[in-house]
């Protein structure tokens, strides 16, 4: 079942009623985000350490090994993750859970509630079809580094998941909590288990098949090229269990302020998300003007005008991260410098002591902080 383009949707409206209105809105969001995008809402971190946790994986350590806040500040955190955070988080996840379906048990204990106000506004849907729609128009609130697409085909639609960025390594973990995620909203929506649904999965066969094909009753396809789900009409038309046209009307109203919001987000408060998400790697300014789609220059300039510089942002995060990793770690001072992108330990604790009159060593012992100093991201 190949996905067909959204303008073959679009001139087919009439068969299970997707209107033309919403197929041109299907465009939202197309700034491009870079791996150090922060795009990942922080939710989906924690059902993955309360699973890490069921398995008796210190999670703690888990999330020290990935270089992400602790659990004490994860806990409570609404700060996005960037996918390359996410990627480091999901390689250790793997390897200490020992669990090559891990994914699918976290994406079993997503909630509606998980998904936030979209999530509220999924389940208050008319019917399927209608939850679906929404997840394509607001999806990319809670997880911005996968654009959702709806197209029409024979009989139905197809509900396609497009990687913005490439998720590499994690492809299959998070193609597998997506499937169990959006498996789990579905089966919310109408009341009960779908029966004719077929799934596109874009990995080859596991030897752990058996946990995929056990989730609904359907057809999987393996080494798809995207993640997709294939719904008929008679599907699609199922009454929503919980429908409330004005719980839905208010839902959907206040994703589109949070919409409205991330597009207002200052330039600096962007930068500087960026580059809590970029330990070790930070970009040149060269590279964040392409990730803000500018030219160098036009991203000077427009710092400028918040009363702020690229180096000045690129400073106050290596501030905050040196001294969160002085006071919160026994990582020794070269380690410390290596994490920040400095090759050379000497350069690293002139600058430091620079920045706050005393050496590394000193202001460990001291316990020096700087106000609202926040653990890295």
């Amino acid at each position: 079942m190949a996905a067909v383009s959204c303008e073959c949707a679009a001139r087919n409206t009439a068969k299970i009623g997707i209107q033309s209105s919403f197929i041109a809105k299907l465009a939202v969001n197309q700034i491009i985000p870079t791996v150090d995008t922060p795009t990942v809402h922080p939710t989906y971190v924690r059902m993955l350490c309360a699973t890490l946790r069921r398995r008796g994986v210190d999670v703690d350590a888990a999330l020290q090994a990935a270089g992400v806040a602790p659990w004490s500040e994860m806990a409570t955190s609404e700060t996005l993750l960037s996918q390359r955070a996410i990627d480091r988080l999901v390689a250790v996840a793997l390897h200490t859970s020992a669990c090559p379906w891990l994914g699918l048990e976290v994406g079993a204990t997503v909630q509606i509630s998980t998904h936030g106000t979209l999530g509220f506004a999924a389940i208050a849907s008319r019917d399927l079809l209608q939850a679906l729609q929404t997840v394509v128009r607001f999806g990319g609130l809670r997880y911005g580094a996968i654009r959702y697409r709806m197209a029409q085909e024979p009989g139905g639609v197809a509900l396609v998941l497009i990687e913005r960025v490439d998720l590499g390594a994690s492809r299959t973990f998070i193609a597998c909590m997506m499937l169990a995620a959006l498996v789990r909203m579905a089966d919310a929506v109408v009341g009960h288990p779908l029966q004719r649904m077929v799934v596109d999965l874009p990995f080859a066969r596991p030897p752990w098949h058996d946990e995929v094909e056990r989730l609904f009753a359907g057809q999987v396809h393996y080494d798809a090229g995207q993640l997709a789900f294939h719904l008929d009409a008679a599907a699609l038309t199922q009454p929503g269990l919980t429908a409330d046209p004005n719980a839905y009307a208010q839902a959907c109203l206040r994703c589109e302020q949070l919409q409205a919001q991330a597009e207002s987000v200052p330039l600096t408060q962007r930068v500087d998300d960026l580059l809590d998400n970029s330990e070790g790697h930070y970009p040149t300014l060269t590279q964040l003007a392409e990730t803000f789609h500018l030219s160098p220059r036009t991203l000077i300039r427009r710092l400028k005008l918040e009363g702020s510089s690229y180096q000045n942002r690129l400073d106050h995060a290596r501030q905050q991260r040196a001294l969160w990793y002085l006071h919160h770690t026994h990582h020794t001072v070269e380690e410390i410098a290596t994490r920040l992108g400095y090759t050379d330990t000497t350069n690293f604790s002139r600058t430091f002591r620079r920045w706050f009159g005393q050496a590394p060593g000193a202001v460990r012992q001291a316990g020096l902080s700087l106000q609202n100093t926040n653990s890295p991201r």
